[in-house]
């Protein structure tokens, strides 16, 4: 039922809070009615205390002790045998040693009917309103069966994530075709579990279990050491396959599947009584008879101490058939034993796999640890060498084992043995290959920081290269400007030849700079899994000398002209280009510069008050670069004052530019602190 379907449960709180006070009694006071005859029932009960109490003052020495007692509701005093004179009245009863007599003085007898007839018009009040009160609430009768319904169901919730949480447990699969627990722990061996039942917390840790089945091989047979697990074994998968049916979390780990289960019975325990004359194996046959006939396919059946109890032999062909007859029922199956006639069937079985508790040969203990794949030894004689048995008595019982059982005995030693050599094994490739993976995530981060800091120098390479250029340029228009003007000035010829041929040997001085500077910067690989792109009008090339990339605008035989991504033209050889991958379009035209006048000067000025100090290094760098090409020999950026943030950012981007001779703060009639005037080359 859900709580939005609900009866109100307003007016029955309110009826019920009404009547009763905090600790669950009636409440008289909160009654009408009931408060006047409970005021009436206390005042005539203080009025009978009050007059005793005063004759308990008045004749101390008459009374065996000074207290008021009642005897079949009437107040009365404890007087002694001896003194009953000094108190006239009533004796309603006598102690058991005869020396004292608990009298009711005359003077209280009227008070004390006051008090009996009150106190009875009182209980018959109540009782009145009680029957009053149980036929209203019996109106309410479903109402109180569909509440206590949802409280339940709300309760059994609540119980269930308590549950979950105390046992760290998740929810496993349900695919009906396997049984697969990892990492599974008993639930009463879970520390937060002892703890919330107040039990005693284990001096060991616990050892996970992990274990699969499957429809080709639904069982186990588990054998091993006394007190090695067997049990523990059986009962964890007993009681997590329990509670997951009822929608319990069980503590497993990522990826444990408990199918849907028809039937679930265990024989677990010695069952034997006196008084029902059954001995160990006939508790234990009348437990398999059960389960032979009430087991259904898709159940669970534990068996422990499978066969125990009578002959080996008979008893290893008894367990052998059960285990047989559940198998063609489509049970799953766990059997503990120590008959090795058990485990050797299921090692020739086909549907039943072996399995056995592991031991540690140097500490003669129990690992508690399940060995899913190979049988087991009970190590009866080593436990018994542990425990101190006379040597000669286990040398006579060696003697006595046959040659088969002590063949069975030293394969399985073997056995164990390469199991424990190829587990190093593993342990040794497992560590290796984390080593391995370990350093491939080192190699591979280290490429990673190599390839980012080839990225970083190829862009400031390449804009190294760019201001490089620029001021190149901006030097051979100088000096062809220089020229120009001595020509028209009617230079001598050798004067201008001279300037010219200064101009000249400067461009290649600077050309020689830049090529022994820049020169190294290496080209990226073309795209993995992309053929090298070819040099066409329209594509993008880097000149391997300079690293400087552009748009091919202009192709014409040998000769090639890019435009790169500031706006500036450059012509090249086929040979000096390489073709590169790029998507990037030209950018659009840069925002105006404003050029102004002042004292004879023409200037290029850019505002950048209000701009973001972040993305301010592009900007100047593209300012300082469209001022040179249009040959400007001062520029001014105004930042203004503010925090001096921006003016900071402007400064620290005119730092290094190669086309710079001088920055400074501007004239104060042009701004002062709050411009910045750059005097280029």
């Amino acid at each position: 039922m859900t709580a939005a379907i609900l009866p109100d449960p307003a007016s029955v709180v309110d009826l019920l809070v009404r009547s009763f006070n905090e600790d669950g009694h009636l409440d008289p006071l909160r009654i009408p009615g009931l408060a006047e005859l409970h005021r009436d029932r206390q005042r005539a009960f203080q009025t009978v205390q009050n007059r005793l109490q005063r004759l308990l003052r008045e004749v101390p020495e008459a009374f065996q002790e000074s207290s008021i007692v009642e005897r079949n509701g009437r107040f009365c005093l404890p007087v002694r045998v001896e003194r009953k004179g000094s108190v006239p009245g009533l004796v309603l009863d006598r102690s058991s040693s005869g020396a004292t007599v608990f009298l009711e003085p005359f003077e209280v007898v009227g008070l004390n009917n006051d008090h009996v007839e009150a106190d009875r018009a009182y209980t018959e009040a109540v009782q009145a309103y009680l029957r009053d009160l149980l036929e209203r609430l019996r109106a309410r009768r479903e109402d109180f069966l569909a509440w206590n319904t949802f409280l339940s169901e709300v309760d059994e919730t609540l119980a269930l994530l308590r549950w979950s949480s105390l046992c760290s447990g998740r929810l496993p699969t349900r695919e009906p075709e396997r049984m697969d627990l990892r990492e599974a722990r008993h639930p009463m061996l879970l520390p937060a579990v002892r703890r919330a039942l107040e039990l005693e917390p284990l001096d060991h840790d616990v050892v996970p279990l992990d274990l699969v089945l499957s429809a080709e091989i639904p069982g186990l047979v588990i054998s091993g050491s006394n007190t090695g697990g067997k049990t523990v074994v059986l009962k964890t998968v007993g009681l997590l396959s329990a509670l997951a049916q009822t929608g319990c979390a069980v503590p497993v780990t990522e990826g444990s599947n408990l199918p849907a289960l028809g039937s679930l019975h265990a024989d677990i325990g010695d069952h034997q009584t006196l008084i029902g004359s059954l001995s160990t194996f006939s508790s234990h046959v009348l437990h398999l008879k059960t389960i032979l006939a009430h087991a259904k396919p898709g159940g669970l059946v534990l068996l422990d101490e499978l066969g125990t109890g009578t002959d080996p032999k008979e008893g290893a062909a008894l367990g052998t058939a059960v285990l047989q007859a559940l198998a063609r029922r489509h049970c799953w199956v766990l059997c503990s034993t120590h008959l090795g006639e058990i485990s050797q069937w299921a090692l020739r079985g086909q549907r039943f796999r072996n399995a056995s508790v592991q031991f540690d040969e140097d500490r003669m203990a129990p690992t508690y640890r399940l060995m899913v794949g190979q049988p087991g030894q009970s190590r009866a004689l080593a436990i018994a060498t542990k425990l101190g048995l006379p040597k000669s008595v286990l040398e006579q019982a060696e003697r006595m084992l046959g040659r088969r059982e002590q063949d069975w005995r030293e394969f399985l030693r073997q056995l164990e043995a390469e199991r424990v050599r190829l587990q190093e094994q593993a342990e040794t490739l497992q560590q290796q290959q984390a080593a391995l993976a370990k350093d491939q995530r080192i190699l591979q981060e280290r490429e990673e920081q190599i390839r980012r800091q080839q990225e970083r120098f190829q862009r400031e390479s390449s804009e190294k290269l760019t201001r490089v250029l620029d001021f190149l340029d901006h030097e051979s228009k100088r000096l062809v400007k220089e020229l120009k003007e001595h020509q028209k000035q009617e230079a001598s010829k050798a004067h201008a030849d001279r300037i010219g041929t200064e101009a000249r040997e400067r461009v290649k001085t600077l050309e020689h700079i830049a090529r022994t500077e820049l020169a190294p910067l290496a080209a990226p690989a073309a795209r993995k899994g992309e053929p090298a792109p070819e040099l066409k009008l329209g594509g993008w090339a880097r000149h391997r000398g300079f690293g400087l990339e552009g748009k091919v605008v202009a192709l014409k035989g040998d000769r090639v002209t890019l435009q790169t991504p500031q706006g500036r033209r450059l012509e090249a050889r086929v040979g000096e280009l390489e073709a590169i991958f790029r998507s990037d379009a030209l950018p659009s035209a840069q925002g105006r510069v404003r050029f102004r006048s002042e004292g004879g000067r023409v200037e290029a000025e850019i505002n950048l008050i209000g701009r973001a100090s972040d993305d301010i290094d592009t900007e100047v760098h593209r300012f300082v670069e469209a001022a040179l090409a249009d040959g400007q020999r001062f520029i001014r950026i105004v930042h203004g004052h503010g925090t001096g943030r921006l003016k900071a950012a402007v400064r620290e981007a005119l730092k290094g530019h190669p086309a710079i001779a001088r920055v400074e703060d501007a004239p104060q009639a042009q701004g002062g602190a709050g411009a910045t005037l750059i005097t280029l080359r």
